[in-house]
């Protein structure tokens, strides 16, 4: 479901068959942009030309960011739906409108991004509550043509993909107009240390192959100060620490340089013998506070996700299942995804891991 697609399926049913496709969308949008207030740079009530309109219903164009802040507004439904009268008396033919209302409801019912159809479907014996609302829905959705290969789940305009690549490559990047989200798996104590082979330690640290020991490396060839790193995790905590120093699993430290926002998460903890331990639970509920956390917090940034508690953190979880506790979040909780979000999966481990749906 798109915003091309709903209105020239809208057209097909219009009063005036010689109406232009400029004329047409234009009606369309007025309910939803009076309700909203929607202006233009200028302040001035938005309105599509020529050339915008061909864009648009070619899908060469997504959504105006205008209307999409509009969402927003107060009563931008109730408003919309109401001024939606307007529109079907003026620009639809009368003797056409249950088939209008029928034809959109059956795209409604095959479009797998629409989260909440049934619901939508059952407005359609009030014609402008059942139209307005479906436009709605297509300004939420993203308009302009998407490559839908990797997509997962999809709220309105952002989705969970799967990439096959090194986490790193979303990370430490020299040039980049918007900052990426990337997540790195830390122990409950925020370690910055990484134990090197010619260090004569009684007890390790950090080690230097996983993620965590990566980042920490990376950080400090960046220019970073490594020095500074642990009090600056210790500022961006919303939570306290034990008498231990330890902070509770799913805790997130947020440090950022000129290209990346580090979201730390807390998903092991070190024993006596400073070996990281966690369990599948653990892991789950880690997964969980990150979600809660990006939807709070994340901005619309995207945000790039390696698979967790797989390697030094002794979870005893495979790739596999990482994978599946990652969709299974987020097929339960798809309002959570204020972004794109993106599993980021080792090109290596590809063989080991069945994509698909996930989440079972």
């Amino acid at each position: 479901m798109n915003l091309a697609g709903y209105v020239k399926c809208l057209k097909r049913y219009a009063l005036n068959k010689k109406i232009s496709d400029e004329e047409f969308l234009n009606a369309v949008l007025k309910p939803y942009i009076d309700a909203g207030e929607v202006d233009n740079k200028y302040k001035e009530e938005i309105h599509f030309d020529k050339s915008r309109t061909s864009l648009i219903l070619n899908r060469r164009d997504d959504v105006p960011t205008a209307l999409r802040q509009a969402l927003n507004a107060n009563n931008i439904y109730p408003w919309t739906e109401e001024n939606f009268k307007d529109f079907i008396n003026e620009y639809l033919d009368p003797n056409s409108i249950e088939a209008a209302v029928k034809e959109i409801s059956e795209m409604v019912e095959a479009d797998q991004f629409i989260i909440d159809r049934s619901s939508l479907v059952g407005k359609m014996s009030d014609a402008h509550v059942f139209l307005a609302d479906v436009m709605i829905e297509c300004i939420k959705l993203k308009n302009d043509g998407f490559d839908p290969e990797g997509e997962l789940l999809r709220n309105g305009a952002y989705c969970l993909k799967i990439v096959y690549k090194d986490i790193f490559k979303y990370a430490f990047r020299k040039r980049s107009r918007k900052k990426n989200i990337v997540v790195i798996p830390v122990d409950t104590e925020f370690h910055t240390h990484v134990t090197r082979k010619y260090e004569n330690r009684a007890l390790n640290e950090v080690s230097a192959e996983s993620v965590h020991g990566q980042f920490l490396t990376r950080w400090e060839k960046s220019g970073e100060d490594i020095d500074r790193l642990q009090q600056r995790i210790r500022e961006s905590l919303k939570v306290d620490s034990n008498e231990c120093g330890r902070y509770p699993l799913g805790a997130i430290a947020t440090i950022e340089n000129d290209s990346t926002i580090f979201y730390l998460i807390a998903i092991s903890d070190f024993d006596e013998n400073n070996n990281a331990h966690s369990t599948k639970e653990e892991i789950i509920h880690c997964i969980d506070e990150l979600s809660i956390f990006y939807d709070r917090y994340g901005d619309g940034h995207d945000i790039f996700i390696p698979l967790l508690g797989t390697g030094k953190s002794r979870a005893a979880v495979s790739l596999q299942e990482s994978y599946d506790i990652l969709v299974a979040c987020y097929k339960k909780n798809p309002t959570r995804i204020q972004g794109n979000i993106y599993i980021v999966i080792r090109q290596d481990f590809e063989k080991y891991v069945k994509t698909g749906e996930g989440g079972n």
